[in-house]
């Protein structure tokens, strides 16, 4: 079976990536939502970058980017396919107000 690497950077401490900055994975092909999905799993606390009431990621949350173009989380753009050597970027938006 061919194994893939993914990237993943990040603004904040990831639960479950804490001393990681790549995932391998066992497909030969996967989509946005299931590396989001897959990095979910892996924290205890079960950060979620998907939100269940919509199917996408929460825009006032996160924001994503692949090999350093925007992605929108959307529930259409979360199917994007990754390959082998891409980089993801979750990054933690701050909260406003004063």
């Amino acid at each position: 079976m061919l194994k893939m690497k993914i990237r993943v950077v990040s603004n904040f401490v990831i639960p479950g990536l804490e001393d990681e900055n790549e995932i391998d994975f066992d497909h030969p092909t996967i989509t946005l939502r299931e590396i989001l999905e897959e990095i979910s799993s892996r924290s205890l606390n079960r950060v979620k970058f998907i939100r269940s009431s919509t199917g996408a990621v929460d825009p006032m949350a996160f924001d994503i980017e692949i090999n350093g173009l925007p992605n929108q989380g959307s529930r259409e753009t979360l199917e994007t396919v990754l390959k082998g050597g891409d980089t993801i970027t979750i990054n933690l938006l701050p909260l406003g107000g004063g």
